[in-house]
């Protein structure tokens, strides 16, 4: 096993690279460089110019005097799928056979073109019995052949393939070591969530927006001095361009009878700015509140006691003001790493230490992506030691099972003897079961007749005053209208954003489900903008039906007195 190792994170925007000790817990950094990715050169995770980019990687080496032929790469594709499974508990050494037994049950893909991974989460026990929480990955074959295919044009081996999410929680789950917290990595193309115990994790969820999103939008404001992503990235790091809340309560008080026209149209300009740019940050923050909820769901009783916030993102202004505000959490930046040893040659001229978490943490314990023909190789060579054991010790277990045969066949033939006369001692039961049967067709008959006299709009009283207390308050509905199936509501409102939270609030009304807005009216009177859209929803099903079962129960006990 190689001691050192060069791990590379090939980014959209930016290469970063370190030779780092390999395998260990607690690693120490020898050397660490980076360098602007060429434009195209990767696409999703796709190395696309191999030579110019191996050409140019080369050149970086030779450089900061890394020598290293050991490699390992850290890769982010959204190509890459993964799952968090359950499976009983097994040796390891079997694990691997039990989940590429299983793989196509969990991946809605061809399998036999992916490459499947995996990593233990936890190991649960539930009334004296044990089960695995895993984590599988599947990567499609063609994305690791690609990574096999450029070290040959650089001139290394690679010790190992990870996925981004487990290199950089390698490192995170390291810093984060009490309580139930979340952890929000947000990137250049997407923004990774991971909810963490005691420093282990236990979920973790990838959202499509990343910094690219919200510089994209500042950049279509066209404020004065940006003309470039780099420009808009680097006044999002500036200047507090976010409010404090989803809401603009921070927006200042305007006195236009001191300003002139110009400076009063600056300044609505301005405002617009900030408004778009916090829209931009809130499609993230919504995304991770769904995804909180869902975590919610699934561990009630739970709570959330603080967030994390760390990668290309941290650097916003006022960034975790607004997360602190809007998540309702204690927020903490994390901008340097701990229980990772740094070499002092090159500490003043390395930046900031977050950036290389995904290429320190992919040396850390690397999620394992191997080529199938290496893998299959190794396979059969371990096979063949398996087959030449097993045959000499099948020569001595035949001979054993000679002996034991005759003896079990005469104990097979008593215990068949005797289920015979208990089956013949319980046809009885044959008269059961049909009266049973006639039974629930009488039951199912009275359930159909009860269900059709049902009227779904009873509480509809109550339904509206639950819908009247999880609206926003700044809207207004102009109209209502309720059928068998369901309700549909016409509401105005002043801000688009709040559009997304009404629907996250009415999520919790239980007696409602799928909730539909087809469109939404943008007008604007007397300098105010509004919205105006209509809100359709339906009655769940499943209510109904234990409705009318319980109902049903109530009339046989009825009867029964």
């Amino acid at each position: 096993m190689a001691k050192r190792v060069l791990s590379i994170e090939i980014g959209q925007q930016v290469t970063k690279a370190v030779v780092i000790d390999y395998m260990k817990k607690n690693p120490h950094v020898y050397n660490a460089f980076s360098f602007p990715t060429p434009d195209d050169a990767i696409d999703d995770g796709y190395i696309k110019n191999k030579e110019g980019m191996a050409k140019l990687l080369r050149e970086q080496m030779r450089d900061n005097g890394v020598k290293e032929k050991n490699v390992v790469f850290s890769i982010a594709s959204s190509k890459i799928a993964t799952r968090e499974v359950t499976v009983p508990f097994v040796s390891e050494s079997k694990l691997g056979d039990l989940i590429k037994a299983t793989a196509q049950d969990y991946f809605p893909v061809n399998i036999d073109e992916y490459t499947i991974a995996y990593s233990i989460v936890d190991t649960i026990k539930e009334n004296d019995k044990k089960s695995l929480k895993l984590q599988l990955l599947a990567a499609p074959d063609t994305l690791i052949q690609n990574y096999y295919n450029f070290a040959r044009a650089l001139g290394v081996d690679i010790v190992s393939l990870d996925y981004y999410g487990n290199s950089s929680m390698q490192v995170l789950k390291r810093h984060i070591s009490s309580g139930h917290c979340i952890c929000v990595q947000m990137g250049t193309r997407s923004t990774m969530v991971s909810v963490m115990k005691e420093g282990q994790q236990i979920m973790q969820r990838t959202i499509p927006y990343g910094t690219d999103y919200v510089v994209e939008v500042l950049m279509e404001c066209e404020p004065d001095g940006v003309t470039s992503t780099v420009a808009a990235m680097e006044m999002l790091c500036r200047e507090n361009v976010l409010y404090s809340s989803l809401d603009y309560e921070d927006i200042e008080t305007i006195q236009t009878t001191k300003m002139t026209e110009e400076q009063w149209k600056r300044s609505h300009q301005n405002q617009d700015t900030r408004k778009a740019v916090t829209d931009a940050v809130g499609s993230i923050i919504l995304n991770i509140v769904r995804v909180i909820d869902y975590f919610h769901s699934k561990y009630p009783g739970i709570e959330l006691t603080s967030a994390y916030i760390t990668g290309a993102g941290v650097k916003i202004r006022g960034v975790d003001t607004l997360f602190s505000n809007e998540l309702g959490l204690t927020v903490h930046r994390l901008e340097s790493l701990n229980n990772i040893t740094f070499s002092r040659n090159f500490t003043s001229r390395l930046g900031d230490q977050t950036e290389y978490i995904a290429a320190i943490g992919a040396a850390m314990e690397p999620i394992g992506f191997q080529l199938k023909e290496i893998a299959e190789g190794a396979e059969r060579r371990e096979n063949s030691r398996i087959v030449r054991g097993i045959f000499a010790l099948s020569v001595i277990v035949s001979v054993v099972m000679l002996l034991t045969s005759w003896m079990g066949y005469h104990s097979a033939k008593t215990e068949n003897e005797d289920l015979q006369a208990q089956k013949d001692s319980m046809s009885y039961i044959n008269a059961i079961f049909q009266e049973n049967t006639k039974a629930n067709e009488k039951y199912n008959e009275a359930k159909s007749i009860d269900a059709a006299t049902k009227n779904r709009n009873n509480k509809l009283n109550s339904l509206l005053q639950n819908i009247e207390k999880k609206l926003p308050t700044i809207m207004k509905v102009t109209n209502l209208s309720a059928k068998d199936d369901g309700v549909t509501m016409t509401i105005n409102t002043t801000t688009k954003i709040s559009v997304a939270r009404m629907l996250m609030n009415l999520e919790d009304i239980k007696d409602l489900t799928n909730y539909q807005i087809p469109s939404v009216t943008e007008s604007k009177k007397n300098g105010v903008e509004t919205y105006d859209f209509t809100v359709s929803a339906s009655y769940p099903v499943e209510a109904d039906e234990e409705g009318a079962e319980g109902q049903a129960a109530s009339g046989q006990t009825e009867e029964a007195k």
